[in-house]
């Protein structure tokens, strides 16, 4: 049996290998290029086997629990494939990453505050620092008819403020951001263009009665305390999404779409009516959903929370348990290709109104007599544990349980029913998650804003310590930087980087994308019309089945309009870091280009940092127009289609005159009316997206070789200041003088930043 220790650090991407107790090296299954690890654990115990032909291995692993959960995965997919095989796998220690990101932006800011170096107190490092540690992660609760989707959310509120209106009612878009410790709710309501229509504060549900009555109203964004989850150190925002059938507008289907495609694995909060599951209104975002989970990887099961709502209103004596509810739930979301789902029953109802007694919210005169009394039958039955039965961790699981033997402890009974009510258990998952994926991607991100810039500095300030007492090495470098100020000011390699940059272009990737997600659209309209292709259809199922249509088509059309968007940002994305790259070759040419082997940053220093994060952060200052935000309303495929809905256009309509029945040409309207204004949409899109692609490809490419001017002054004027200190004897020493309490501050940092990261 062979022994492997793996210790791996998300946060710097650092591993270390031991095999049998002796370091090794194992590039063949993690490559040199810094992965994640949840982008090789999946071939890592086979390539553990390929390499040291081993069935029977145990691991030692080392790092945040994440990272342990996926190595599970992968084991057992390993052991499935290879049921000889003996592999076990052992926890050597995982970090807890909870107060990890707050520290990071203390520590940023002592750096900004205290560096010697004024390159790391720039606006534009802090700006990009920011934009990456306090982005906002969005959950979106989403719900089929009459669940309770907004009594759930009140719930976790604490407080009256949705209204608790069918969702079939509820036609905006309401995000409230969590601010920790806030003792009232503020908001403001915009249209669909984004203008501000209403400022409220302290906001009431009253006002959110006539925020939501304004038929202008699109969005509604709420700031206030959601106080069953501590979303400390991130921007949490909690997404109540129109029901399926019921956007006022086609942002709000796009929206909910996009989450699920979004590249950060947001949450999303499911929410099912336990006493009528079986609806038709969710069927379409229930595909999406299983296609999301099924994308890989335990993250992408983890995110979705499915709450099995007003389950206290079973009826046991009829059969009406909660474990067959649970399987009822189960078998439902199976036939939606959804498996493992994790489902939470809950009673959100009486959480809201135990909530709102315990913070002194004001109740109705129903929930105050009819509703709270019944708090204690949470505590007498026991089928109404509703905590028993959620799918929590083992960690999660043990916080439920302190919670429970706290509240019995201090004989509030208040707090025992509300744990039972299965809320609690939901937003202990939901702070699981954050904890697990969002916080450890926001400080990777973090760390990686400013960290490439700390390591440059750094290999300059050791290169600089090297000329201490050492007149040959300075006689080397006063000579290597008049090569490297020649070549600088010859300027040939300089132009064939712009040439490089020019030559980037993005229209075949852009158009390969683009074929891709047209043909999945009009594959889904296709199979959607398939069985309508009749010539001769009775009046009554031609109205069915433009019923059907008017609900299909604008899902489609906002699914392929996120696909166009993402595809969009994705090749500007790659078409800055193919930028990047001809950079930093450049940067190596340079410096190679002279008789003294050199890393560029032991004489650029900082200059030899360049990012895709920082070059794409500072290029979004430049323009006005955020990829992909463009729309063209009558270009879509609802302008296109529109009169379709507007049934019985002359010449389709024909009467049989022996039985007097009215009949409709359906073949002839879809292949007349809507594939034209469908084909004509798609075509539209992709003239406008390859249109807008090139005039952002113009406009980066200008931008990025306006930049490369910049760095080049840059880089000429590290040069000057660099062989100015060469020049006499006290610019040399009072260099040598600086350089040595800058490299001490250096390693103090480093040291600070090791231990807020080591795991």
């Amino acid at each position: 049996m062979t022994t492997f220790e793996l210790t791996y650090n998300p946060f710097t991407k650092e591993k270390n290998f031991l095999v049998d107790g002796k370091q090794d090296s194992f590039d063949e299954c993690w490559g040199v290029d810094n992965r994640e690890l949840s982008e090789w654990c999946s071939v890592f115990y086979e390539r553990l086997y390929k390499k040291y032909n081993d069935s029977e291995m145990t691991i030692k692993f080392k790092g945040i629990l994440r990272d342990y959960e996926f190595l599970e995965d992968a084991r057992d997919h390993y052991k499935e494939i290879n049921p000889s095989a003996k592999v076990e796998l052992i926890d050597g220690g995982c970090a807890n990453t909870n107060q990890k990101l707050g520290e990071l932006k203390d520590l940023f800011e002592k750096m900004q505050n205290e560096t010697p170096f004024e390159q790391l107190k720039s606006e534009e490092l802090k700006d990009l620092f920011d934009k990456v540690v306090s982005s906002e992660f969005e959950m979106a609760v989403v719900a089929t008819m009459s669940s309770g989707k907004s009594t759930l959310i009140n719930a976790m509120l604490g407080r009256e403020l949705l209204p608790a209106r069918n969702e079939a009612t509820t036609a905006t878009l309401a995000k409230i951001h969590d601010v920790d410790g806030a003792d009232h709710f503020t908001g403001k309501s915009y249209d669909k263009d984004h203008n501000e229509l209403a400022s409220i504060d302290p906001l009431l549900l009253s006002n959110m009665d006539e925020l939501n009555d304004n038929p202008e109203t699109s969005v509604i964004e709420i700031h206030g305390d959601i106080v069953g989850i501590e979303s400390k150190d991130l921007q949490l925002v909690l997404t109540d999404t129109p029901g399926p059938n019921n956007s006022r507008t086609d942002e709000h289907k796009a929206h909910t779409y996009s989450l699920l495609t979004a590249d950060y694995k947001p949450m999303i909060l499911y929410v099912l009516n336990g006493t009528q599951l079986e609806t038709n209104d969710d069927n379409s975002l229930l595909n999406d959903v299983a296609k999301a989970m099924n994308s890989g990887g335990r993250q992408a099961q983890e995110r979705f929370i499915f709450v099995l709502n007003k389950a206290d209103e079973f009826d046991p004596a009829k059969g009406e348990d909660v474990p067959k509810k649970i399987q009822d739930v189960r078998n439902y979301l199976e036939k939606h290709n959804i498996h493992n789902a994790r489902i939470f029953p809950a009673a959100s109802r009486m959480a809201k109104v135990i909530r709102q007694y315990q913070n002194q919210q004001p109740i109705t005169e129903t929930e105050e007599d009819d509703i709270l009394p019944k708090y204690k039958t949470f505590i007498k039955r026991e089928w109404k544990h509703f905590s028993d039965f959620a799918p929590l961790s083992p960690s999660a699981k043990k916080l439920q349980d302190e919670m429970i033997a706290s509240a019995k402890g201090n004989n509030d009974e208040y707090q025992e029913a509300l744990i039972y009510t299965g809320i609690p258990a939901i937003e202990l998952a939901i702070s699981e998650y954050l904890t697990k994926y969002a916080l450890p991607a926001k400080i990777t991100e973090g760390v990686y804003s400013f960290k490439e810039k700390i390591d440059n500095l750094g290999v300059e300030a050791k290169e600089k310590e090297k000329l201490k007492d050492n007149q040959a090495n300075v006689e080397k470098l006063a000579k290597t930087l008049d090569e490297i100020e020649a070549v600088l000011k010859k300027g040939d390699k300089a132009e064939a980087v712009r040439a490089k940059i020019d030559g980037l272009s993005i229209e075949d990737d852009l158009k390969q994308r683009f074929e891709t997600i047209s043909s999945n659209l009009m594959g889904q309209i296709t199979q959607q019309t398939q069985r309508m292709m009749n010539s001769r259809m009775s009046r009554d199922a031609a109205e069915a089945n433009t019923s059907t249509l008017r609900t299909f088509i604008p899902e489609v059309e906002a699914k392929f309009r996120v696909d166009t968007e993402n595809a969009l940002n994705n090749v500007l994305k790659s078409q800055a870091q193919d930028a990047v790259e001809e950079y930093k070759k450049y940067l190596t040419d340079l410096i190679g280009s002279v008789s003294y082997e050199i890393p560029p940053a032991a004489i650029l220093g900082d200059t030899a940092s360049i990012s895709v994060a920082s070059t794409l952060n500072a290029y979004s200052h430049t323009e006005d127009v955020k990829v992909g935000s463009h729309q063209e309303k009558e270009a879509g495929f609802w302008g296109g289609v529109k009169r379709f809905f507007t049934f019985g256009h002359a010449g389709y309509v024909t009467v049989n005159d022996y039985e007097k029945q009215e009949f409709v040409d359906f073949k002839n309207y879809l292949d007349k009316e809507i594939m034209p204004s469908i084909e004509e949409s798609v075509n539209s899109t992709r003239k406008f997206a390859f249109e807008y692609a090139a005039r952002e490809e113009r406009n980066f490419k200008d931008f990025f070789k306006e930049q490369l001017g910049k760095l080049d002054e840059a880089i000429a004027q590290k040069l000057s200041e660099r062989k100015k200190s060469l020049e006499s004897k006290e610019s040399f020493e009072k260099m040598i003088e600086e350089n040595k309490k800058n490299l001490s501050w250096l390693n103090n940092f480093k040291k600070d930043l090791d231990s807020l990261l080591a795991i």
